[in-house]
């Protein structure tokens, strides 16, 4: 043939001839001799067969083989670890297929349902809140909704997971029984206490009116009768008649102290701010506590070192709180001497002392002194009588008026007390 006849002119004469000297010179009794290259060639070809099937048959299946089972084996073996999980889970645990058949629940969700077989059951008849769902949607699109539902007297909040490789739905559940409960008690308590509040308040307020009527009756006709009896020599009564008259108004001021703080304390004061003369309020005050001062034989004075008008913007009924309280304090405090009230300027500010020759306070007291029902002697063999709720409100009228306050005192030396007002409270807020 044509391309017979080209290959044999293609190849080197040489090669030819030496080829063809081999071939002719196998005869039959060389025929399977090793020197038969052909022969030689064909061996040489099974072994390699041969070697290549042996490594293939006995090394690399095998080893295949191993590699698979190891797999395979990893594979249960976290697939046991994830139902040991899901069974020991305290939690109740669902897995549903697209058609809402329940094919996983574990010890938890049985111990929900305990006269249920669960397994292969509608998950919607299980389950009520499911049938708003569309299990292949939330399946398809992987969804992720979390939802809290009761069952069986008990509050669970479940979290609905779709998993599209494995086409199922898992459910994942967790008792909030006792969260909802405290939740529950907790709304009772603010209910009570909002009730309680109510109640306090109207408490505070209808006691208030039923004793201060009688005593501001008891405070006028006592004024009446001191004032029937200046002529005729009689100062012991003159003394019973002033007596009765002060320890009603601290009864009336007691009274006026926990109204207060309860309105402080429930954010039920409304403060109105205007116009103030502070030294017009100083000697209105004065004025009212000079029978109280005169009771104890105690100086009671006022010094003006202002140049000018003394007008502060402030919440009128809080500033004269402040020193209501401070000088009820000061005339308490002191057994003999005086009570000095000074107002003055320093830089921009209004400051006002009210200074004693009383008993004083230590240190370690002035530290706490704002405190609500705190006193420096307590207890029933304590010498001086009192709420100890008076400097707690001035410090909160304080706060309300944006002013602040200075201490000073030594034992058996006295105290000064001292408020500064910011100057620009003169010009308004």
């Amino acid at each position: 043939m044509q391309w017979h006849s080209l290959f044999l002119q293609a190849l080197p004469k040489s090669s030819l001839d030496s080829s063809f000297q081999s071939i002719g010179k196998i005869n039959q009794e060389n025929l399977f001799s090793v020197e038969n290259p052909i022969l030689f060639s064909l061996i040489l070809f099974a072994v390699i067969i041969a070697v290549t099937f042996i490594y293939f048959r006995y090394i690399i299946i095998p080893m295949k083989k191993r590699h698979l089972e190891e797999e395979k084996n990893i594979r249960l073996e976290q697939a046991e670890l994830m139902a040991l999980f899901a069974e020991l889970s305290p939690d109740p645990i669902f897995r549903f297929d697209k058609e809402g058949r329940i094919i996983l629940a574990n010890n938890s969700a049985h111990k929900i349902f305990p006269h249920r077989h669960l397994l292969g059951e509608d998950s919607k008849e299980v389950l009520p809140f499911l049938k708003s769902y569309d299990f292949k949607e939330i399946i398809g699109n992987e969804k992720i909704m979390s939802f809290t539902s009761s069952l069986n007297n008990k509050y669970f909040q479940f979290i609905i997971e779709g998993v599209k490789k494995f086409s199922v739905c898992q459910v994942y559940g967790r008792d909030i029984t006792e969260l909802k409960n405290t939740e529950k008690n907790l709304k009772e308590a603010l209910i009570r206490a909002e009730d309680a509040k109510r109640l306090k308040e109207f408490f505070l307020a209808q006691i208030s009116h039923e004793i201060r009527s009688p005593l501001n009756v008891i405070v006028g006709y006592s004024d009446l009768l001191a004032d029937e009896l200046k002529d005729v020599r009689k100062g012991e009564f003159v003394n019973i008649l002033r007596s009765m008259k002060n320890n009603s108004k601290r009864l009336y001021r007691t009274f006026d102290l926990l109204l207060n703080m309860s309105q402080l304390q429930t954010g039920n004061y409304n403060a109105r701010f205007e116009k103030v003369d502070l030294l017009a309020l100083l000697k209105t005050l004065q004025n009212e506590f000079r029978s109280m001062a005169e009771e104890k034989n105690l100086m009671l004075e006022l010094t003006n070192s202002l140049e000018k008008d003394s007008i502060v913007v402030l919440d009128h009924y809080a500033a004269a709180q402040i020193f209501i309280n401070l000088i009820d304090n000061a005339i308490k405090y002191t057994d003999k001497g005086w009570i000095k009230i000074n107002i003055y300027q320093q830089y921009s500010d209004f400051c006002v002392d009210v200074a004693d020759s009383g008993k004083g306070m230590s240190k370690e007291y002035i530290e706490k002194l704002f405190t609500p029902f705190s006193q420096e002697e307590m207890g029933y063999t304590r010498r001086y009588e009192g709420t100890g709720l008076g400097l707690a409100l001035i410090k909160s009228f304080l706060d309300i008026n944006k002013a602040r306050v200075k201490v000073k005192s030594e034992i058996n030396h006295g105290t000064v007390f001292t408020v500064i007002f910011n100057g620009d409270m003169r010009w308004g807020i």
